[in-house]
């Protein structure tokens, strides 16, 4: 998966670049998935997803955010949305979801 699908990954870590339509999305989850399978029950620690490229949250990407989040959270792991603007973390609140989150500067 390329920058130009919305996301790159990089080991044990997630970069969300914002503007997934509905495939991108799926492939995203799909690619999370593998993360957080190897992060549970493992010393690799949190799921780590960069979002210093996102600016604000469709009502999509919040889905996928949280699916991501509750999926990480029965196997065990977390995730830490790192480097997260002010306004994304601020819809996740009004959102009611922040707290699935774990946080990084």
């Amino acid at each position: 998966m390329s920058a130009e699908d919305g996301m790159t990954v990089v080991p044990d870590r997630l970069v969300l670049l914002g503007g997934l339509d509905l495939e991108a999305r799926r492939e995203f989850i799909a690619v999370a998935s593998g993360v957080i399978d190897k992060a549970a029950g493992s010393t690799v620690g949190p799921v780590g997803m960069d979002c210093s490229r996102v600016d604000s949250l469709d009502d999509g990407t919040l889905g996928m955010l949280v699916l991501i989040a509750r999926q990480a959270q029965r196997k065990g792991a977390r995730v830490t949305l790192e480097r997260a603007s002010q306004r994304l973390r601020g819809e996740l609140d009004n959102a009611g979801v922040s707290h699935f989150f774990d946080w990084q500067r």
